[in-house]
This record gives structure tokens, sequence and C-alpha cells, in this order.
């Protein structure tokens, strides 16, 4: 059931793009232009997330002025994470057949010092892919690759090594200019059934310090209503400007509120758009929307090795990230628990907190028959 409901993302984000006439504008800007888009999520939207925090003094900081840090992806712990691949097998013979062409043929009588047509023919007709079946005779692109090189001279050999040496480091420096987009994330984690808290004690190792830190659980029934934008764009520079701001933070975080899909293949960008991205002299890359559109889909894309983490992620142009210095607000905390292994100076820190904000907290500790958390006690504000 929760794999059903969250295959709805990625068409969402392709409509999102492809609503919009204008290939330059970002994701926040298309969306807070027809707040109806924004409006069909109201049936997948969870009610509470939950969201795991080590006990720094960053953190507390946030949480007493009730903002959200945007982290980027850079910082994540699976370096695969946001992360758009290609197909490099795939480029790697578009590459070929391109310095084939670029160079011409060779009679069959000279074959050791350039390709054939016949080689062209080879390389064009193999498959990609390690897939074998008894059945399928048809070569593949590595092994015809690796057969037609070795039968050439050494001089040959190495002029195409290099060709296709010089082609992989240009578009490998593109990935590693993509991967710092200035696209932010908040991470968080669903529980289908509110009974399920007490068990995630691996989320606590890993997210909150070994236990020592918290957890925050944010209401976000509101989302589920229809965003309507009352004030217009001139209301910004008037007494209006904190209502205004206030509405578009509202249909910002739910415009890019969304399940994490787990998944064994990545999203993977085609050569052919990967050819199409230039790096200008400053080394600043250039693109339209059909990019961005990828690394949307990309970032709601996950290894299912982890989806016992039951993740949603807001995600925020980095136009909008910056306006906030990467921390939005975010005033919708309920309750705030302490980990089992919290130390004093937390709990009397989180409690005056809860008591300033109006949150309930909540003090756990490890059960003494099984492998789960409970409450200590409650304090509320």
């Amino acid at each position: 059931m929760r794999d059903k409901k969250r295959k709805w993302q990625r068409r969402f984000i392709k409509n999102v793009f492809e609503s919009s006439l204008d290939k330059k504008k970002y994701f926040s800007k298309i969306m807070l232009n027809d707040v109806n888009l924004i409006n069909d999520k109201n049936k997948y939207l969870p009610k509470y997330l939950f969201k795991y925090y080590s006990p720094t003094s960053e953190n507390i900081l946030t949480i007493k002025s009730q903002r959200l840090w945007l982290s980027h992806p850079k910082s994540f712990n699976d370096p695969f994470d946001c992360n758009i691949g290609y197909d490099s097998e795939n480029y790697d013979k578009s590459c070929l057949i391109k310095f084939i062409k670029e160079n011409g043929y060779v009679e069959e009588s000279n074959s050791e010092e350039g390709f054939t047509l016949n080689d062209e023919n080879r390389i064009l007709r193999s498959r990609l892919g390690d897939y074998y079946s008894m059945y399928n005779s048809i070569e593949n692109y590595s092994d015809a690759k690796r057969k037609i090189l070795e039968s050439k001279n050494k001089e040959f050999q190495k002029k195409v090594w290099e060709a296709l040496y010089t082609k992989q480091q240009h578009i490998d420096y593109k990935i590693e200019k993509l991967k710092n987009i200035n696209i932010r994330v908040a991470c968080f984690s669903e529980l289908e059934r509110y009974d399920e808290f007490p068990n995630q004690i691996v989320m606590w190792s890993h997210y909150a310090d070994n236990h020592k830190g918290f957890c925050i659980e944010f209401d976000l029934e509101f989302l589920k209503k229809d965003i309507v934008l009352s004030l217009k764009d001139p209301d910004f520079y008037h007494e209006s400007k904190n209502e205004y701001l206030s509405e578009r933070n509202v249909a910002i975080i739910k415009a890019g509120l969304f399940p994490i899909e787990y998944t064994s293949n990545r999203i993977n960008i085609p050569v052919t758009k990967l050819n199409k991205i230039n790096i200008d002299p400053s080394g600043n890359i250039t693109y339209d929307s059909n990019i961005d559109e990828l690394f949307y889909k990309a970032f709601v894309v996950k290894s299912a090795n982890w989806n016992y983490e039951k993740e949603w992620r807001i995600i925020v142009d980095g136009q909008i990230s910056d306006y906030y210095d990467n921390r939005i607000p975010f005033p919708y905390i309920k309750t705030i628990y302490l980990g089992c292994k919290a130390n004093k100076e937390l709990i009397s820190t989180m409690i005056s907190i809860g008591d300033e904000i109006g949150a309930e907290v909540v003090i756990l500790k490890m059960d003494g028959k099984k492998f789960k958390l409970e409450s200590t006690g409650t304090r509320s504000y």
C-alpha cells in the first residue's frame, strides 16, 4: 500500500515543469503562479512528520526560533542521494561512434590503422548492458569495442583511448558541477501508525546522536487545506509584508513536500540532454527546466536500502532558501521528544523551549522488557 501511495510524485513533478511555457522558471516560481497545482497534493500529504536532531547548539536554537534548516545534499551521508546518474556505457558508445564519423574510414587492407565501415556497423549493432541470454546473439558493446581495438596498432589504440578519456573527463566535470546546484532539502520520517514511534530506535541511533538528542513531531494538518494567495506582489512592499511572506511560505512548503520513493534504479540524465549542458568561462553551468525536472525527480528517489526511514522531504529552490539564510520559518512543532540518553541540561533547556513555543515535551527511556522506548513523563505547556 505504501509503495502505491508513493507513485505520484514523479508524475506530479513532470506535470509542474510541463505546465510552464517559460523554461527558465524554477520550480517554486511555477507553483506560486498556479496554486491549483499545489492543491492537487492535498490527498497525498501526511498529518504528522518527525525529524530527529543531535543536541547541538545550532539545532536547539533552530527549534527555539521555530525555523527549519535546509541542507545542501552534498552534506548527506549517502553519496548517491540527490545525485543524478547517467548511462556511462551509452555515452561511451555515442562518443566512439562520433569519433569514427569524424575521423573517417580506412580500407580493410589498412584496418590496423583506423576504423573500417564494418567496425562502425559492428559498434552500432552492439547491445548495451550486461544482460545475457542464450537466445541473444547480439554482441555486447564492451566486448565489441575491446576486440576491435585489439586488432588495431598501438598508436591508433592510444589515439582512441585518449579521445574517449578526454570526453569522459569532460562529462564527469559536468556531473560534478551539477552536484553543486543550489537546491536545499529538509528530511523527515513518517509513521503510518502512531504506535510505531516507540520502535524507532535505529532512527534515534543514526540521527539523534545515539539517543542523546531529540525528535520533533510536526503537525502538518494545515497543509491539507487549499492554498489561497490573497495578497499580491505589491503587498510585499507595504505593511502587509509579513502576511504576504506567511502565505507564500506555506505554499512553498506544501509545493516542495514529497515522500521518498525507494527503488533500485537511479534517475539518469539522457546523453542528449547531458551534451546540451554548457559550462561558461566562469565555470557555471547553463541549462533549462528540463534538467530541473530531472533534479527534482532525483531528489525524491533513494536506494531501497534506506526504506526503513519512511522519509519525506521538503525541497526548496536555492533562491528562496538564500533569502532565509537556509532557515525557513516552520512554526508547526507539536511535540518535543527527548532521547533516553539526553542529559539534564538538554532536558531543562527543551522543557523551557516547549513552554515558550507551546509544545508538549516527552522524556523517553528504554523499555525494561522489549527493544523499544517508553515515556517517563510528559511536560505540557
